[in-house]
């Protein structure tokens, strides 16, 4: 896990030019980093910046070394989205990047931004441990958004054995699993008694492009040796940290006792399909 740094936001680059949220590449602390903000347009406020931090940590206790992109917080102030708005003048970003920025005061994520990069060549992942390691986390986190043309992955240009894992935003089954949270309550009992969240496959899902893969792969899931307790703390210990004013919070209680017991559950490895998560994109 690492400590996250507060920046305040220097310049607007470009367009990413990529992403049903319309991120933007902005440069904080002379460093360039694609801007997540709270609201996206499309999952429930802060949701999507709340998963993306979530899963980046994980990596890192995990040591799964698949994403080695440095995060960081970002400040939208008035003096931002005035920026915003000139770049936006000058056909820099578009509309709906405008909007999402100002609706989005206060503190949000920067993901650095890697230059040496593509998409896969030939739309392929040539790399079995990376594609058995990203398979842990994205089941762990429940997050089932890489199809065949928007795999999430990039390829360094330099090394092309070494891939990057990308945007989680849409874990949590895609927010289907918040919104029922939303709906149970912060106890979430009828959500842990009913057990679909705890014990279903995510990568089972149609949308999920490697999943030939992971049946070959991932058969007994991710060892890890510590204690439910153990985990369920690391998750406090990581999510307790996150900004307050982030939305989620709220229910962590619940968030986290799902994914605690998702890391202890090797079921969620199973590869029959009536063990497939309700993803709905």
């Amino acid at each position: 896990m690492f400590e996250i740094k507060m920046h305040h936001i220097q310049t607007i680059v470009k367009d990413a030019g990529f992403g049903g949220t319309s991120p933007i590449i902005v440069k904080a602390n002379n460093k360039e980093y694609i801007l997540k903000t709270k609201e996206d347009g499309t999952l429930q406020k802060s949701l999507g910046i709340f998963n993306e931090l979530l899963s980046y940590q994980l990596i890192s206790y995990l040591n799964l070394n698949i994403a080695p992109q440095e995060i960081v917080y970002l400040l939208i102030d008035d003096n931002f989205i005035e920026m915003a708005q000139i770049a936006y003048n000058e056909n820099i970003i578009k509309q709906e990047s405008l909007e999402n920025i100002k609706n989005s005061k206060g503190v949000n994520l920067g993901i650095e931004y890697i230059n040496n990069a593509m998409d896969p060549l030939n739309k392929t992942v040539a790399n079995k441990t990376f594609i058995k390691k990203l398979a842990y986390i994205d089941n762990y986190i429940m997050n089932c958004d890489r199809t065949k043309d928007n795999m999430n992955i990039l390829q360094d240009k330099s090394n092309l054995k070494k891939y990057y894992a990308i945007d989680f935003g849409n874990a949590l089954v895609d927010g289907v699993l918040y919104e029922k949270i939303l709906e149970d309550g912060k106890e979430c009992i009828d959500i842990l008694t009913q057990g679909i969240f705890t014990n279903c496959n995510v990568t089972l899902s149609k949308r999920y492009f490697l999943k030939e893969n992971i049946k070959k792969l991932v058969k007994k899931g991710y060892k890890n040796k510590e204690d439910i307790d153990t985990i369920r703390n690391i998750l406090k210990e990581i999510i307790n940290k996150f900004p307050p004013e982030w939305e989620p919070l709220e229910y962590k209680d619940c968030i986290i006792e799902i994914i605690a017991l998702r890391m202890k559950n090797n079921k969620i490895f199973l590869t029959n399909e009536s063990n497939k998560c309700p993803c709905i994109y």
